[in-house]
């Protein structure tokens, strides 16, 4: 139903005299969960359901959705797009073209041993509900636990003008805390966050209380945390934090749009050292087990591993179809939307720094004095100027080559091209994560790194 839905709807774009079509409808069961203090918040399971075309109609862009999925919906739908993309090509300046590419017609399916639909939503709240009391009885210290639950199974049919047609078969769970701890007037907070492509037997792979035990335990012991010293420090950075560096400060230069807008630091600059010749960035949608990962981007290309950096040398950028055809760039599948709700825009996926030759704890050898910085509470990034502030959830200082004593409030700052230069050890080891990716829409994204060294590192503590 969803593929025949999306045929006709770029049958119909086509006989309008449109240059390009596309098309993403979707039927996928959802199931919501928040929790505080072991108060249910929300828990609504339904169906979020519907079809968008983005068409182009002599340079310019039109986009229409609607959550119908009954054909005359669909083509009212369709009118509605073409009428925006006709009356923007006007006024539009600057033409906008789309490179295509080789034919696929496919059906993507990830088997799963639970499928999430099969499962209750009373029996998620009971697995919800026992997350937070695992957190809250860890100690009388914790004095607030706030856990959310996502997950989405269903169906994702792709169709393109130039012959894109692919059904997909959807399944992501999710869950995450974050525990709050207080003694006197100082509170502190941590968080965990477990997810997967594919079902309900995540929660039989992992031991999710384990894993959101953890976020009790290091708010609990961020409670003994001593304030930062401010400085620039010969720094040590996790697969976590250093994970967010690679997406947020570098990612986001290499995503071709804001190469285009001149938005980014990174324009113009490949062939060019950029960094130390340790680094090196991929941006992989076919990672396994990646967050991020998908087999056809949502304009129908199938997606690569791609190299952003390598050994220090920009090497490419994350693409779509127009910014190909702009930039004289083949695609490498890098468009991707939130939903049938948005167009697709370019995006990052599994976004990490591969793995180095040295061990932790060479790492710490020969640092006098300095700072060992762990995972991410968020921060700022400015892809223009290059500059970026992160906010680390943990830190310990560093002296004579031994950690000492945990730190809190520590934010590390700095220039983008300037800290890939001081990049001075990669270690062996290697973690990926997943988070959110926010850019107008919101996209699950992998981030990932092995523990790395950054010399004459910007740290900021308060007092």
């Amino acid at each position: 139903m969803l593929l025949d839905l999306a045929e006709k709807a770029v049958k119909q774009a086509q006989g309008l005299g449109v240059e390009y079509a596309d098309v993403r409808a979707q039927h996928v069961n959802s199931t919501s969960i928040r929790l505080t203090n072991d108060r249910f918040e929300q828990a609504v399971s339904g169906v979020d359901q519907g079809l968008g075309i983005r068409v182009l109609y002599r340079g310019a862009w039109g986009f229409s959705s609607t959550s119908s999925l009954d054909g005359k919906d669909v083509e009212e739908t369709v009118k509605t797009a073409f009428k925006i993309a006709k009356a923007t090509s006007k006024g539009v300046k600057e033409k906008a073209t789309v490179r295509s590419v080789k034919p696929v017609k496919d059906k993507v399916t990830d088997r799963t041993s639970q499928p999430l639909p099969e499962i209750g939503i009373d029996k998620k709240m009971e697995l919800v509900l026992g997350f937070s009391k695992t957190v809250r009885d860890y100690s009388s210290k914790i004095v607030s636990a706030t856990l959310a639950y996502e997950d989405g199974a269903g169906q994702k049919a792709v169709v393109s003008s130039d012959g894109a047609n692919i059904l997909t078969n959807l399944s992501r769970v999710f869950v995450g805390v974050n525990a709050v701890a207080k003694q006197a007037d100082k509170l502190t907070s941590a968080r965990e966050r477990l997810g997967k492509i594919g079902g309900y037997e995540l929660f039989q792979e992992k031991n999710g209380r384990e894993i959101m035990k953890k976020a009790a335990e290091r708010a609990v012991n961020l409670l003994k945390a001593k304030p930062a010293p401010s400085g620039r420090y010969t720094v040590i950075v996790d697969p976590r934090l250093a994970g967010a560096f690679a997406h947020e400060a570098v990612g986001h230069c290499c995503e071709a749009d804001s190469i285009i807008a001149g938005e980014s630091i990174l324009a113009g600059k490949i062939g060019k050292v950029v960094g130390s010749e340790l680094v090196s960035i991929y941006d992989d949608s076919t990672l396994a087990g990646g967050w991020g990962s998908q087999k056809y981007d949502d304009e129908g290309v199938l997606t690569k591993k791609r190299l952003l950096i390598k050994n220090g040398v920009l090497k490419g950028y994350i693409t779509n179809k127009e910014a190909s055809a702009r930039l004289d760039m083949e695609p490498n599948g890098g468009a991707r939307a939130e939903s049938y709700a948005y167009p697709p825009i370019v995006r990052m996926s599994d976004t990490y720094i591969p793995q180095g030759s040295q061990t932790f704890e060479e790492l710490l050898e020969g640092i006098d004095y300095g700072v060992y910085l762990k995972a991410s509470r968020g921060g700022q990034v400015d892809t223009a100027k290059g500059t970026f502030q992160f906010n680390a959830e943990e830190a310990s200082l560093i002296k004579k080559g031994k950690l000492t004593t945990p730190l809190l409030d520590v934010s590390l700052s700095g220039v983008t091209l300037e800290t890939l230069h001081n990049i001075d050890a990669v270690a062996k080891d290697f973690e990926i994560g997943l988070g959110f990716c926010g850019k107008g829409q919101t996209v699950a994204a992998g981030m990932g790194s092995p523990h790395i060294r950054i010399k004459n590192a910007l740290v900021g503590g308060r007092a």
